[in-house]
């Protein structure tokens, strides 16, 4: 209900009417009464759907990495809530700075400085192409390995950190992640 009251919100003040976006064509059928308002004001999409809505404000409920981006690309210019399911988005709100409805403060990053800094580069240096390359891979092993078998890095905290960069795409993502879960 959070998430929802919030999107409302940001909904009046944008002039336009949120959007739901989920994994699942059938969020109508989720039983929550929040989301059912939505879809009817507004729509609902998936990163599947036929026909693409308009951009305005949205409500990304339970994303993995392709919704989350679509609902990122859909959102733009606009506000974006995201209610977070299993796929840990942690990291992904802290690099988008990200306000914790629940607290009101700006997301922060769970990382090390270090760590960051790694990722970042990483991310400048392959996250384009998605890591397809072998010397991309290669850098990858070089700069994390290190953080995730120490335990200051998971797979998913690097996918949802790399999800905050424009400059990848959700299969890069996700394509990090399993390069950095091979690797443990």
């Amino acid at each position: 209900a959070l998430a929802a009251d919030w999107i409302w919100e940001r909904s009046r003040e944008e002039d336009s009417a949120p959007l739901l976006v989920s994994n699942a064509q059938n969020a109508a059928s989720f039983g929550y009464a929040d989301l059912d308002e939505i879809i009817r004001a507004g729509g609902h999409a998936t990163p599947r759907s036929r026909s693409r809505p308009d951009r305005g404000p949205v409500l990304a409920f339970v994303p993995d990495e392709r919704s989350l981006h679509f609902a990122m690309g859909l959102a733009r210019g606009y506000s974006l809530a995201v209610v977070e399911g299993s796929t840990s988005l942690a990291e992904w709100a802290a690099g988008a700075a990200a306000i914790n409805l629940l607290t009101g403060q700006v997301t922060t990053s769970q990382l090390g400085d270090d760590v960051r800094k790694d990722l970042d580069s990483v991310i400048f240096y392959g996250g384009r192409n998605g890591w397809s390359g072998a010397d991309e891979k290669a850098q990858v092993r070089r700069f994390l390995s290190d953080h995730i078998s120490s335990g200051r890095l998971t797979p998913d905290q690097a996918a949802a950190y790399a999800l905050s960069s424009q400059s990848v795409s959700e299969r890069g993502a996700k394509r990090l992640r399993e390069l950095l879960a091979r690797n443990r």
